[in-house]
């Protein structure tokens, strides 16, 4: 059931940042669109989206204010929009979250969302060597100085905490001590976007997925080693939700585990679509005529491409089910898995990483726990080796057909 829904509110953004999935991965789509969403599809919206939980018994959403640059509409807007949503849903509860880049976000901005109850996280690329290096204004300018004093400000006021796409060309230690010197609570990490047909700048094609190729998993498991030693270190989401993984509970998101992915996007239009970074995976591919003007919310679990969506960790390749920590990774993030043979008929381009990372975090876990501890959550140490070895062999599950036919019916060959 879907219960969080990122709304982009802008279609545009004042930065340009190099590895944008909107701006820079292909899709052009957004131009087509209006700049900013109207007043007009908060309204309508809040009430499709409560007679939405009236019909499901919701009474429990997120909403995420999102972008491009969300910042870029005044602050009257979302006095609105909370106000709307509130009202619309008396009985409701709301997480909203904003997640913007920081540019602007100055006291103001802070005392509106500390009273409209918004959590606030900003997007950051490290040190400003690297930062000013990719996410740039639309002159060239690095924003990093301005980001900064946004997360400077915010530790007083409540921010949320730091988002940040890894990156092999900064070291995993300058990352975590940037972080660490801006005193941080909270910072997540995010693989970058792409798949097999256009992939991130650092992979090289001919050998991602080969067995001494795991430029990501060597870079994360150096993080994880200095994040473990730091007895002051920030929550790292990432790496908790691995470790709960391993232990058994029940946890994931749309990157690992099983749960299904509850998350819709809602356009400047009003269209209702799946996460948004699945764009760049070919131009066109998240639009649909589903629209809040026109349809129910409902109305999305009826698109052909939200079904794989929301089905991600459950709809994957033959290989991931047979895989010995497939309950973990889940298959990866869809867009990671996308291919013009194949569609999403692939294991993820960091199926060695994850397979590399799983079983380093959890023979690190089973040699930090009483041998008691182990035998009662059922550790047991796993090797990289193994795992590969078995799955060159074909496993004893099969992909069912009408999964496969739905993963490969957004191939382009």
């Amino acid at each position: 059931m879907v219960t969080s829904f990122v709304l982009k509110v802008a279609s545009r953004c004042n930065l340009n940042c190099s590895y944008c999935y909107m701006y820079n991965l292909g899709d052009k789509t957004y131009l087509k669109q209006p700049k900013f969403m109207s007043i007009s599809t908060i309204h309508t919206f809040a009430e499709k989206l409560a007679h939405y939980g009236k019909e499901n018994g919701l009474r429990s959403f997120q909403i995420v204010f999102h972008g491009g640059e969300p910042l870029l509409l005044p602050k009257e807007f979302y006095k609105e929009s909370v106000r709307i949503f509130t009202e619309t849903l008396s009985d409701a509860y709301f997480d909203f979250v904003i997640q913007t880049n920081g540019v602007g976000l100055d006291e103001d901005w802070y005392a509106l969302f500390n009273e409209l109850n918004i959590r606030v996280g900003i997007s950051m690329d490290g040190p400003k060597e690297y930062h000013d290096r990719y996410r740039v204004f639309h002159n060239g300018k690095g924003s990093y100085d301005e980001v900064r004093h946004a997360i400077q400000i915010g530790l007083e006021k409540g921010m949320h905490g730091v988002l940040s796409v890894a990156n092999l060309n900064i070291s995993p230690n300058e990352l975590y001590e940037e972080f660490k010197s801006l005193n941080v609570p909270s910072f997540n990490l995010l693989l970058p976007d792409g798949h097999f047909d256009k992939l991130p700048d650092d992979l090289i094609k001919d050998r991602v997925n080969t067995y001494d190729y795991t430029p990501y998993a060597d870079w994360l498991i150096e993080l994880f080693t200095i994040w473990k030693s730091d007895p002051d270190r920030p929550n790292m989401r990432f790496f908790k939700t691995l470790i709960q993984l391993i232990a058994g509970e029940d946890a994931g998101d749309q990157m690992v585990g099983l749960k299904k992915n509850g998350v819709a996007v809602v356009e400047t239009n009003g269209n209702l679509e799946v996460a948004d970074s699945i764009r760049a995976c070919y131009e066109g591919i998240t639009r649909n005529s589903i629209n809040i003007y026109t349809h129910e919310i409902s109305s999305i679990l009826e698109d052909p491409l939200f079904d794989i969506y929301i089905n991600s960790h459950q709809m994957v390749s033959e290989k991931c089910i047979n895989c010995p920590i497939y309950e973990i990774c889940g298959g990866g993030f869809l867009l990671n898995r996308y291919s013009n043979e194949n569609g999403f008929d692939n294991p993820t381009i960091y199926c060695h990483d994850m397979i590399k990372l799983v079983t380093y975090i959890q023979n690190d876990l089973i040699d930090s726990l009483p041998d008691e501890v182990c035998k009662e959550m059922e550790l047991n140490r796993v090797s990289y080796d193994e795992i590969l070895e078995e799955l060159e062999n074909k496993g004893p599950v099969s992909i069912q057909k009408n999964i496969k036919d739905k993963l490969v019916a957004y191939s382009l060959t």
